[in-house]
């Protein structure tokens, strides 16, 4: 089997949720039980939302938290850039899409927002819009020509319309939809840039990614990430969904919480060390009902095949008393060091 490759892929988009913290730490562990790498890629191709500082959080989460990254933009390993807009300017991105149209298995599409617009119907209560593919049928040499003169227009993939897809995932198994459901989703958006479907499957693969670890709520597009992985004949890797993380009301978590975010927790006063070891077990269980761990511990503990598919419930009692765990066997220094801050900003 080749080495193991996991990567951690965040946007900079502010402080860092819990649940990116998880997918960080858990693909970390994934990579280090096996002796594998552990890569960093920062997703900054959203400029919209893209936060100034927000790269040095990342960092700064990463070192603090011990998930030390094998490879990154700060550690070459040949397999880089690691920063996707870098990756973008190369024009990496359009070159795939590009060998995809001269092979059937996309199109230029020059729909407007009108036409779009008009596509629309409602499915089981909900307004959704699947497109007609109406731009499949133009010739090659028109749509090329009209997209040399500057006409307005994205890349599509060209999604079968019979049979079925079937997409394993490690933690809910095989997942099979019809082809007729899978839209011919766009991979180059009209400003150039990859969509964040089309742009992972290419950052993946190229980067010798084996195991991808991320929320649950991206398995409704997994089956066409393993359309466009068959059309290039390329080896597609395991797949990790992880469970979502709630509060205690069982909604999803959010900033209102107070608590969404490494930093709020550090703020807080809990430390980093119980912070990783309460993260590891929101969606995990080891098979002896442990509970307390190092990050060492966790990485010769850990097997992924033990993720839960049930919702994660965020307890703050539990983190509480994770906390207090921690404290308790501090030595009397260590612990000054550790509270003298946080004395201090309370008194102002």
């Amino acid at each position: 089997m080749s080495k193991i490759r996991t990567r951690f892929a965040p946007s900079p988009t502010g402080r860092m949720h819990v649940g990116n913290l998880r997918t960080a730490l858990y693909a970390y562990l994934i990579a280090k039980h096996e002796g594998g790498d552990f890569i960093l890629r920062i997703e900054d191709t959203d400029q919209e939302r893209y936060m100034e500082g927000a790269v040095d959080i990342i960092y700064r989460t990463l070192a603090s938290t011990g998930l030390i990254h094998d490879e990154g933009p700060d550690k070459d390993g040949g397999a880089g850039p690691y920063i996707q807009s870098e990756r973008q300017a190369s024009g990496i991105y359009l070159e795939y899409a590009k060998k995809l149209i001269d092979q059937g298995d996309a199109y230029y599409c020059f729909c407007q927002k009108e036409e779009l617009e008009g596509m629309k119907r409602t499915v089981a209560g909900k307004e959704i819009s699947i497109y007609d593919k109406r731009c499949l049928n133009i010739p090659k040499e028109e749509a090329e020509r009209r997209v040399a003169a500057g006409e307005p227009h994205v890349i599509r993939f060209n999604m079968p319309t019979e049979g079925t897809t079937t997409f394993h995932d490690v933690i809910y198994g095989d997942i099979t939809v019809n082809n007729e459901e899978l839209e011919d989703l766009i991979l180059i958006k009209s400003d150039g840039y990859p969509t964040y479907n089309f742009a992972n499957v290419i950052d993946d693969h190229l980067m010798g990614i084996t195991h991808v670890v991320r929320g649950n709520e991206y398995l409704s597009s997994a089956p066409k990430y393993n359309r466009i992985y068959e059309a290039f004949g390329w080896e597609i890797p395991v797949y990790v969904h992880c469970p979502l993380i709630t509060n205690e009301e069982h909604q999803k978590l959010s900033k209102r919480s107070g608590h969404s975010s490494y930093e709020d927790l550090v703020e807080q006063g809990f430390l980093t060390e119980a912070i990783v070891n309460f993260v590891a077990l929101l969606g995990w269980s080891p098979s002896d009902n442990r509970e307390i761990f190092t990050l060492e511990e966790l990485v010769e503990a850990f097997d992924y095949r033990h993720i839960n598919k049930s919702p994660a419930v965020f307890d703050m009692t539990k983190l509480r008393w994770m906390n207090g765990e921690y404290i308790k066997r501090m030595d009397p220094e260590k612990f000054y060091e550790r509270a003298l801050p946080l004395i201090e900003g309370t008194l102002g």
